[in-house]
Parts: C-alpha cells; structure tokens; sequence
C-alpha cells in the first residue's frame, strides 16, 4: 500500500505553506503530494481563502523532485475541458517523470459540490445529476486532448464543444486521471470506463470492498484493465495517546471547532485514521485487505512536520 499526502490550502495556506509540507513529504518518501481544488473555505463564517490549485502545482513541480503531483480534485465546473487538459499537460512538463517513468502529475477530477464558492465566484453549479453529465464529458475530452493518435480531435456534447483541436504539446509521459467521488454505482461506472483510478473519500473498508468489486465489474464489461482504487481520508496519530489527544486539541481550536477532543477523535475514529501507530496501521491494513491500493492522508495541521514524521517512520513500517 502507498502513502500519500493531501492538504487543504483553502483553509489558508500560502504557496510557501504548500512547499514546505510537499519538500518535507517528499524527503520523507512519501508517494506523493494532493492538493485540493477549492476557491472558498467550508468552514462557517471564515474565508481564508485559496490559491489557484494549477498555478500552485507548476510551483511544485519546479521546486520538488521525485514525489508525484496532483488534484484531488479539480472540479468540472471551474473550467473547460480543454483549459484543464492545457495546465496539467504544462504542469506534467515541468514536472518531468518518476523514476519508473511514470508521469508525476496526476489529475484528480470530479464534479464539484460546494456550492458556496460556486455562488461566490460566478461557476455553473447545477444538480448533481448536470455535474455528473459535465464530468462524463470532461474525461472525455481531456482523455482526447491528451491522446496524440486523437489529434485533431473534435466532439460536440451538451457542455464541451471542440472543433479540430490540436492540442501540442501533449506530455510524455501523460498524467494519470483519477476519478473522485463517493457514489456506489455511477461514479465506479465512469472510472472504469474513463479513468486510471478510483477515488473514494471517507468510507469504511467494507465500503471500499464494494466499491472494488463494482469497479471491477464494470471493467470487465467494458473489457478494460480495472483502474486502480485509493482513499481519501483524515488522518491524526501520535506516538502515544497523549500525542493524539494534544494534536487534537490543537487541530479544534485552529479549526474554532466548539466539539471536544473526545468527540472529534470518535468521530475520526469512524471516517479516518487515528490513534498510536500501530492501531493506525491496524485500519490501513483493513483497507488493504478490502483493495485499496493508496490512502491519500488528509493532513490539516499543515506547520505540523512531526506530525508527518509518525506516518512515515512509525506508521509506514508497522503496515508489514
């Protein structure tokens, strides 16, 4: 199982906070480093606010080496089709390949759902049911874009329409395409058919066990290699009880949260990892077990390098 980290920046963090998190994962030997896609905060009253998800990758890109990149996830609503395909294949440039040749770009997409920041910065919205359909026909085209053989390519759909575009230079290697959501049926159907990964987000391991067998199953029908199947979940462990407890602290009240630690960790204890090392891994290998292959690790308390440090040298090793 592979180890990623993802961050938040729309709760606040500078390009310089995302660099430092990022050169310290990759130090560490983490898979890679996700960053969400976020214009505005969920989080109450507050508005932080976020850098461009794109513009800070292609910062990244330059500034780490090894560690592989990505969104996590950009939504289908903030751009067209052909403007994503463009910044990540500008991006997987910079960024250059892994040393098994791979692409260290990868790009996360997805519907989008908060509809606070669509509001706020003029994004269609939509039902759930319209993101869907602008989702299905984004793969579509950035698949298309980013296939050389493909070029020109054209396709005329309810959302994208493209006439004769050729699209240079396309990356080599190509980013990975992730698909993120939490639908049981539809969404697994979509990855299978247009993506190199399933991304599911907060789930239990049965939960992922069901969404690795529908996945798998619709590949199949489709006669495609099953994509690979990751999650995205929070993260809070120390080397002691008492560690756990006083990062939860600290995480509530920089979150202003009114729950107490007790609550919190509870809660965690449903939707993500927490706990001492080796209970940590004890819930990753549950996850390994129902096939997930990569769990990226929703890290908040950013400035918290120790913090990574537990996952890499106690967690990591403890999963066998």
């Amino acid at each position: 199982m592979r180890l990623a980290i993802m961050i938040e920046p729309q709760f606040g963090l500078s390009y310089l906070d995302q660099l430092a998190v990022a050169q310290e994962a990759e130090r560490l030997g983490f898979d890679a480093l996700f960053r969400s896609d976020h214009y505005g905060a969920n989080a109450g009253e507050q508005e932080p606010g976020s850098t461009d998800a794109w513009a800070a990758l292609a910062g990244l890109a330059r500034e780490t080496r090894r560690i592989g990149l990505g969104t996590l996830v950009s939504p289908a609503t903030f751009r067209p089709a052909a403007v994503l395909a463009k910044s990540a294949a500008t991006v997987a440039e910079m960024a250059g390949a892994r040393p098994d040749g791979h692409s260290r770009l990868e790009l996360g997409m997805g519907t989008g759902w908060m509809e606070s920041e669509h509001r706020a910065h003029g994004f269609p919205f939509g039902d759930w049911d319209t993101r869907f359909r602008r989702l299905e026909e984004q793969l579509q085209v950035v698949r298309g874009l980013l296939d050389p053989d493909a070029s020109p390519f054209s396709f005329a759909g309810e959302h994208e329409h493209l006439e004769e575009a050729v699209f240079a230079p396309t990356p080599e290697p190509a980013p990975r395409l992730l698909v993120g959501g939490k639908g049981p049926r539809r969404t697994p159907a979509l990855a299978a058919q247009h993506a190199d990964e399933l991304n599911v987000i907060m789930l239990a391991p049965e939960d992922c066990a069901e969404r690795r067998a529908t996945l798998d199953a619709r590949a199949a029908e489709l006669g495609r290699p099953a994509p690979s199947l990751s999650l995205m979940t929070p993260v809070l462990v120390g080397r002691t009880q008492e560690e756990v407890h006083e990062r939860a602290g600290r995480l509530l009240s920089w979150m202003g949260s009114s729950r107490t630690v007790e609550e919190y960790l509870g809660r965690l204890a449903e939707i993500g990892i927490t706990g001492t090392p080796d209970q940590a891994a004890d819930r990753l290998r549950a996850y390994r077990d129902a096939g997930v292959e990569r769990v990226m690790l929703q890290h908040l308390l950013h400035a918290d390098h120790d913090h990574l440090a537990v996952l890499a040298h106690d967690v990591a090793p403890a999963l066998g």
